[in-house]
Formats: structure tokens, sequence, C-alpha cells
């Protein structure tokens, strides 16, 4: 159909008929390779999303209320469903800011770099690391030296006023547009971005529309055990009452 024709997936393979610049093998490698990077994480996003407001019933309140005004007024389906409209920043603000917290206490790739100590010990400020060791460089987002109580959602660290709060002082890296996102900035920006963002905002606007999400055998965020690479929750019961 006319979805499937305007999609990435048919535009590749019309230009590997046509112009024989990339191969059917190659082609496959990047298809699955956008399959993996788009899907994998896009769910993974979604999941820790939908673990901290579970496990914060007091934002994920303040969420509902602000949702339920957005479609009310600019909803589809009489009020009922989310739309572009509803999705928006200046509408839904609360909504952006849950998300950017989300991702910045469990982001999808926590570990920023991984290098290997291979040729001699080495000293970093008193600590000696054994020559043959693997380094892993964490994510300065849940760094307490940048970060006030690091491991605690808190969607109100991303309003005007604390974002304004920050600036000149050395927790403004936090505002880094690299730092923003799972999708990195430029040249490099992932080109699902937008449509990873608005599946991923969509999915939880809808939810916490319709569903009342708690986390009975789980408490913090300690509790929460996970796989990596990237980085996803091992999902304990969570359990859903229709609003």
């Amino acid at each position: 159909d006319d979805m499937e024709r305007a999609s990435y997936l048919a535009s590749a393979i019309e230009r590997q008929r046509t112009s024989g610049g990339v191969t059917e093998e190659e082609m496959i490698e990047l298809c699955l390779f956008a399959l993996f990077v788009g899907v994998d994480t896009t769910s993974s996003v979604t999941a820790w999303n939908l673990m901290h407001l579970a496990m914060n019933t007091e934002e994920q309140e303040k969420l509902h209320s602000e949702l339920s005004a957005a479609v009310t007024e600019k909803g589809s389906e009489g009020g009922t469903k989310v739309n572009a409209d509803v999705l928006g920043r200046s509408t839904s603000p609360y909504l952006h800011m849950c998300v950017r917290e989300s991702h910045r206490v469990t982001p999808a790739f926590a570990a920023a770099i991984w290098k290997s100590n291979s040729r001699s010990d080495v000293e970093v400020y008193g600590e000696t690391i054994p020559k043959g060791s693997m380094v892993q460089l964490g994510h300065i987002s849940y760094d307490p030296d940048f970060v006030e109580d690091p491991m605690t959602f808190s969607p109100e660290r991303w309003t005007d006023e604390a974002i304004a709060a920050r600036a000149g002082t050395k927790s403004e890296v936090l505002d880094h547009p690299v730092l923003r996102d799972p999708f990195s900035q430029g040249a490099r920006r992932c080109p699902g971005s937008r449509v990873a963002n608005n599946e991923i905002l969509a999915m939880i606007a809808q939810l916490v529309l319709d569903w009342k999400i708690s986390a009975p055998t789980v408490k913090t965020l300690a509790d929460v055990k996970y796989d990596c690479s990237p980085i996803k929750p091992i999902i304990p019961a969570l359990k859903f009452e229709a609003r």
C-alpha cells in the first residue's frame, strides 16, 4: 500500500535495485540494525517511564491531571484519545518533563564509554586501576556531584525555573543538548528520533489516561533488576486499574 511504499525499507530496496550502490547483503544488515536500535531502545525507554510512574504515584496523578485537561480540550474521538496536539510540549509540559527525568535516572545506554587498561597499572586520584582492567565511565546524569539526590525521580528538575537556577553552576551541564535525550545531536543524531519520541510520548500518555499503574512488588529503583545493552528493566508485576 501507499504507506509501505513510503517506508525506508521500500526506498532502500528501490535504490539497491536501480543504482547498485549497496549490495543486497549490506541492505539486509542495515535494515536489521535499524530494527534493533529502533525497537529495542524505544521499548526500553517506554518501560522505564512506566516503572518510574508506577513507583511514584504523586507524579503519575499530576501527569494524569495534565493529560486529562489537554485531551478534553484538544483530544480526538470526543476528547478520549491523545493526538499530536495533546503531545505538544506547550500543551503537556509535565509529560515531557517525566520523559526527560526518566532518561536522566535510567538512560537507555548508561555506560558512556568502555576503555581497556591494557598496558600498565594506572593511578587515578589515589585509586590504582590494575593492568588488564576494563573501565566503565558512568553517566553524569546520576552523579551526585552534579545532581542532588540523583536516584530520586523528580520531573520538577526540568521546569524553566529549575533550569534557570542551574545556569552558571557546574550542574548546568545537565541541560546540554547531548544529555537532553538518548538520540545525540547534530549530523549523527538518530534519524528515527522524532518517530521514536512521538511513540514514547503517545504510549505513555494514553496508558496514564486510561489506567492507574502501580508496582505492588517493588518500592524503589533499587528493587528493579535489569538487563544491559540497552539497559532495560526486567519488568516486575505491574497492576493496571481502569480509570
